[in-house]
């Protein structure tokens, strides 16, 4: 018999709410009560829908991801100026966009990550699987600006995706135990004033040729 599914809508308002849950509670904290309570459907319903509480968090984490995505690419093609720039200017919005709240919740993937120890092979597979395709579009986005001549071209554009999502997750972390968004603030600078540009031509290192000094014998 085939698994029952809701209403587009409703199936969406599920994974709302589930997104809301386990970025606040974190999944160990969240309870399948917590999720039917929020959800207001059986538990019936929910395994019909879902199957169950790991598979509701993997659809979760890919539904709140395609969003999220979806969001920054429409609003990414809105922004004027160099592929850098638009980068930046995409990071600094991105903090603002933080609520109180969400300073104290952060990144729905860096509060999952914190919790693999724990977790079936099934679900650190897809939390794996989301961050790496966070760091593919971040290497997609390096290339562009190698190319443009933004971005420093000693290291490879996948080194300096790494870079950059595991800089960003040591914000994140201070961000939370701070309860502020300065680390964050700090993070976009020292990438895109330090660790990110491309030398400037007279910034390249110069070769010094050292001086033999002759002396005559007499």
């Amino acid at each position: 018999m085939a698994r029952g599914r809701p209403p587009v809508h409703s199936r969406e308002a599920l994974l709302d709410l589930g997104n809301h849950l386990f970025q606040r509670h974190g999944y160990h904290g969240t309870s399948l009560s917590m999720i039917l309570d929020a959800c207001d459907v059986s538990r019936g319903s929910f395994y019909n829908y879902f199957g169950g509480k790991e598979s509701f968090a993997i659809e979760v984490i890919e539904h709140y991801q395609a969003l999220e995505m979806d969001l920054w690419r429409e609003e990414f093609s809105r922004i004027q100026g160099s592929h850098a720039d638009k980068l930046r200017t995409m990071m600094l919005r991105l903090i603002e966009d933080f609520s109180d709240e969400n300073e104290r919740i952060g990144c729905l993937l860096a509060n999952l990550s914190g919790e693999m120890a724990l977790a079936s092979p099934e679900f650190r597979h897809a939390i794996r699987d989301a961050i790496q395709r966070v760091i593919d579009a971040i290497n997609d986005d390096m290339l562009i600006c190698q190319q443009e001549g933004s971005v420093r071209t000693d290291l490879s554009a996948s080194a300096l995706a790494r870079l950059i999502w595991d800089y960003w997750q040591g914000a994140l972390l201070r961000m939370k135990v701070e309860d502020s968004r300065q680390p964050l603030y700090d993070a976009v600078n020292m990438l895109w004033q330090q660790i990110l540009p491309a030398p400037e031509p007279n910034d390249r290192p110069v070769h010094h040729t050292r001086e033999v000094l002759h002396s005559e014998t007499h």
